[in-house]
């Protein structure tokens, strides 16, 4: 993963999607079924969302409603206007929270 806020949408895919997809279908092809992949993601998921001390944030998946998950991440490696939409629609501030807040869907359907 990279924790950069200036990454192009492409290298955001790349480096904080791909990556844990990848690291996810590699644990579930080792021979120790013990094997766990974890995932650790960023507190910046909820888009343009913010709680306060009295009504934090739940601890669920920021709804992506009305995108597709696995069509932001195709979008954000080719033309990128189906995600530059999302992102901005959704309140996303930098393409760094935009990745990590897909990436959570994918690991997570």
């Amino acid at each position: 993963a990279a924790v950069s806020f200036t990454q192009t949408m492409e290298d955001a895919a790349v480096s904080n999607i791909t990556s844990s997809l990848q690291m996810r279908s590699l644990t579930r092809k080792l021979s120790n079924k013990n094997a766990k992949f974890v995932y650790i993601s960023t507190a910046f998921v909820h888009g343009c969302e913010t709680g306060t001390k009295t009504e934090p944030l739940p601890e669920t998946l920021f709804s992506l409603h009305p995108y597709d998950p696995l069509e932001l991440y195709k979008s954000m490696l080719g033309t990128q206007s189906y995600a530059s939409a999302a992102m901005n629609a959704l309140g996303f501030p930098n393409t760094y929270t935009f990745s990590k807040c897909i990436c959570e869907h994918l690991l997570h359907g």
